[in-house]
C-alpha cells in the first residue's frame, strides 16, 4: 500500500505533466490516509482550481493554511482562487500576506498584478509587476502583464518593450504575440501589428481572439477581403464570440454589405441583448440606408458605447423623449459631438420652439456667436458656462427620436446660420467682385477616427481643380506633406493664420460662390449658410449621406460625390473636374 508521500509525489507527477484530473484522485487517497498532510491539501486545492471548481479550491487551500498559515506558495494560489470568484479584496490580502513572508517571490507579484488590473487599479498593478521583473528578470510571464497594465495606461512605447522583453525571454509565447499586435495597433504600427498576429497564429492556430484582431488591422489597412477571411475565421473557431461578430458587422457595413451587416448585429443581440456596441452598428446600417423608424431607437444605445460613456449628462431634470408636454416648458438642447452635428441639428430648435418650449441652446465654445440669435433660440450657452434653470433636456442629436421624426419630415431650410455682417464686409474688401470664388477643404483633424478614410492628400486633389475659380483654403489645419504643398500653389489662398475662429470661418465662407469639401465640419457649415456645397465622400460614408442619392434631404444646396468603391478618389476627381468645368462655363455665360 501507498504512503500518503508517495500518493503525493504520484500525484504531483501527473499534475506536472497536465493530466489534473487523473492528479486530483491521487491527492484525495492520500489524505484519506493522512488527513492533516499540507501538501494534499493545497495541490488537491491547486487542482481543483484548475479544472473550474474555485470554490472548492479555495476551501482545500484555507484548509492547507490552517496546517501551515504563513506558507507563501499556497497563499498565493489562494490569491489565484479567490482571483476566478472574483472575491478581490480577500485575493490582495492573500497576495500581500504571501509576499509579507517572501518579498522576493516574483510569481506572486506578478499574479498580484493580474488581479489590480482586474480591479481597474493599472498603475498599481504596473509598481506590482515591476517589483516581479525585479526579482526574477527571466519570468517571462511577468513581463507580459507589464505590457498589459502599460497598454491600459496607453503608455504603449514602454508596453512594447515589455511585450518584446517576454518574447524575448520565451518565443513561443502566443498570446504576448498577439497582445504585441494590441500594442502595434495602438501605435499605428499596422503593418507590424499584422505580423505579429501572424507569428501568434503560426504558435496558437486556433486563436479566435488573434483572428478577430488580425481582422481589425486587415480592415485598417484596407484590405477588406483579407479581413472578412480572418473574422470568418474567428467565429467558426469561436461561434458565440460576440466582440468578433460586432467588429465583422463594422467591416461588412464598411464594405456596403449592410444586410450581412444588420444580420451580423442581430446574431451578436440574440446572445448579447445589452452589447453597446451591436446596437449602434445596427442603428447607423438602418440610418445610412434612410430608415430611420428602426435606427433612430437603436441609434441612443450610443451613450453606452466606450466612445461616448464619459459623455452623458447627469443632469437631475429629466430627458425629453417626446411623451413629455413641452408647453410652458423650458427645455436645454445639449451639444454632444463634433461641430458639425451641432450645426446639423441646431435646426430642429425651431420645431420644439412651435411646440411651446423655450429653448435654451448649449454648444460648443466656438460656435456660440456663431448661433447666438438660431431661429427658435432664446439663450446659447458655450459648454462649460453656468446653465439657466430648465424643466427638462435633450441632446441635439437625439431630437428626431424625441420629435417622432422620419427622413421626409425634416423641415426644409434654406439657410439657418448667418456670418456676423461687419465680419462678412470686411472679407468682401479683402477678397474683392472678382470670381467664381471657390472654398477648398481636403482633409479634418487627423484625430478623428475615420480621418484615413474621409480626407484625401492635397497632391490628389490638385489635378480635379481647372484654372479659372479663385480657389481659396477653407481649413486651418494640415499634414505637414500638404503644408509644404500648399505654399507652393498660388492659385489657391491659404487664410489659415487669420482664421481665429469659426465666426471668421463663416465670414470667409461667405464670400464663396460655391465650397468644395470632404466630410468636416466647415461643409456643414457652408450647407447650413445656403452655400451649394459639393460633398466628397468615402465609399461607407456617415449614416447622414444616406446611401442611393447624390443630394441630401439635410441641406437643399449640397451635392454629393460618392466613391464607387474603397478608397477609389480617382473617380471622385474626374467627376469633379468635369462639374468645375461646366459651372465654369456658366458663371463666365452669366
Amino acid at each position: 500500500m501507498q504512503s500518503a508521500a508517495e500518493l503525493v509525489a504520484q500525484g504531483l507527477r501527473e499534475h506536472q505533466a497536465g493530466r489534473v484530473a487523473q492528479a486530483l484522485p491521487l491527492y484525495e487517497q492520500a489524505l484519506a490516509q493522512d488527513a492533516a498532510n499540507f501538501d494534499s491539501w493545497h495541490l488537491r486545492g491547486v487542482a481543483l482550481h484548475q479544472g473550474g471548481q474555485s470554490d472548492a479550491a479555495v476551501q482545500s487551500i484555507r484548509h492547507a493554511l490552517s496546517l501551515r498559515p504563513e506558507d507563501t506558495p499556497a497563499l498565493s494560489n489562494l490569491g489565484l482562487a479567490l482571483r476566478a470568484l472574483q472575491r478581490h479584496d480577500e485575493a490582495l490580502q492573500a497576495y500581500d500576506q504571501a509576499l509579507r513572508g517572501a518579498p522576493q517571490f516574483a510569481q506572486a507579484w506578478g499574479n498580484r498584478g493580474n488581479l489590480l488590473r482586474d480591479m481597474g487599479r493599472s498603475a498599481d498593478a504596473v509598481a506590482s509587476f515591476e517589483r516581479a521583473v525585479a526579482a526574477n528578470p527571466q519570468l517571462a510571464s511577468a513581463w507580459h502583464g507589464l505590457g498589459l497594465a502599460l497598454g491600459d495606461l496607453e503608455r504603449w512605447p514602454e508596453s512594447l518593450q515589455a511585450f518584446d522583453r517576454a518574447i524575448a525571454l520565451q518565443p513561443g509565447y502566443a498570446v504576448a504575440w498577439m497582445d504585441r499586435g494590441n500594442t502595434l495597433r495602438a501605435l499605428e504600427r499596422f503593418d507590424d501589428a499584422l505580423q505579429s498576429y501572424d507569428r501568434s497564429l503560426e504558435l496558437a492556430p486556433e486563436a479566435a481572439f488573434t483572428w478577430s484582431n488580425r481582422g481589425v488591422v486587415l480592415k485598417r489597412l484596407g484590405r477588406l477581403a483579407e479581413a472578412v477571411v480572418s473574422y470568418t475565421r474567428a467565429l467558426t473557431l469561436k461561434p458565440d464570440f460576440v466582440d468578433a461578430m460586432v467588429n465583422f458587422a463594422t467591416l461588412q457595413k464598411d464594405r456596403m454589405d449592410i444586410e450581412s451587416a444588420i444580420a451580423l448585429n442581430q446574431r451578436a443581440l440574440t446572445l448579447q441583448p445589452d452589447n453597446s456596441g451591436a446596437h449602434l452598428n445596427l442603428a447607423i446600417c438602418h440610418l445610412v440606408t434612410g430608415d430611420w423608424q428602426q435606427g433612430l431607437p437603436h441609434y441612443e444605445w450610443r451613450w453606452k458605447t466606450e466612445q461616448l460613456l464619459d459623455g452623458a449628462r447627469p443632469f437631475t431634470q429629466p430627458q425629453w423623449d417626446g411623451s413629455q408636454s413641452l408647453q410652458g416648458q423650458t427645455l436645454l438642447l445639449h451639444a454632444e459631438q463634433g461641430l458639425g452635428d451641432t450645426l446639423q441639428f441646431c435646426r430642429l430648435a425651431t420645431v420644439v420652439a412651435k411646440r411651446g418650449a423655450r429653448v435654451i441652446l448649449e454648444v460648443q465654445a466656438p460656435l456660440k456667436a456663431l448661433l447666438t440669435g438660431l431661429a427658435g433660440v432664446e439663450v446659447v450657452v458655450a459648454r462649460g458656462e453656468p446653465l439657466p434653470a430648465f424643466d427638462l433636456h435633450c441632446p441635439l442629436v437625439s431630437l428626431p427620436l424625441a420629435l417622432g421624426l422620419s427622413l421626409g419630415d425634416l423641415p426644409v431650410v434654406q439657410s439657418y446660420v448667418q456670418a456676423a455682417p461687419l465680419r462678412s464686409a470686411h472679407w468682401a474688401k479683402v477678397l474683392g467682385a472678382a470670381g467664381p470664388k471657390v472654398g477648398l477643404v481636403w482633409s479634418g483633424r487627423p484625430e478623428h477616427k475615420n480621418d484615413h478614410n474621409r480626407s484625401l492628400p492635397l497632391a490628389q486633389l490638385l489635378p480635379a481643380l481647372p484654372q479659372g475659380p479663385q480657389y481659396h483654403c477653407l481649413q486651418k489645419e494640415f499634414r505637414v506633406a500638404d503644408a509644404t504643398l500648399l505654399s507652393s500653389q498660388p492659385h489657391i489662398a491659404n487664410w489659415s493664420a487669420r482664421l481665429h475662429d469659426f465666426g471668421e470661418t463663416a465670414a470667409l465662407v461667405d464670400q464663396m460662390d460655391w465650397v468644395i469639401s470632404v466630410d468636416t465640419s466647415v461643409a456643414h457649415l457652408a450647407a447650413a449658410m445656403g452655400k451649394p456645397v459639393w460633398l466628397l465622400l468615402p465609399f461607407s460614408p456617415d449614416w447622414r449621406w444616406i446611401v442611393g442619392r447624390d443630394d441630401s434631404p439635410w441641406y437643399p444646396g449640397m451635392h454629393l460625390y460618392r466613391q464607387t468603391s474603397t478608397g477609389e478618389w480617382p473617380g471622385v476627381l474626374e467627376r469633379l473636374h468635369h462639374d468645375i468645368d461646366n459651372e465654369l462655363r456658366r458663371f463666365n455665360h452669366a
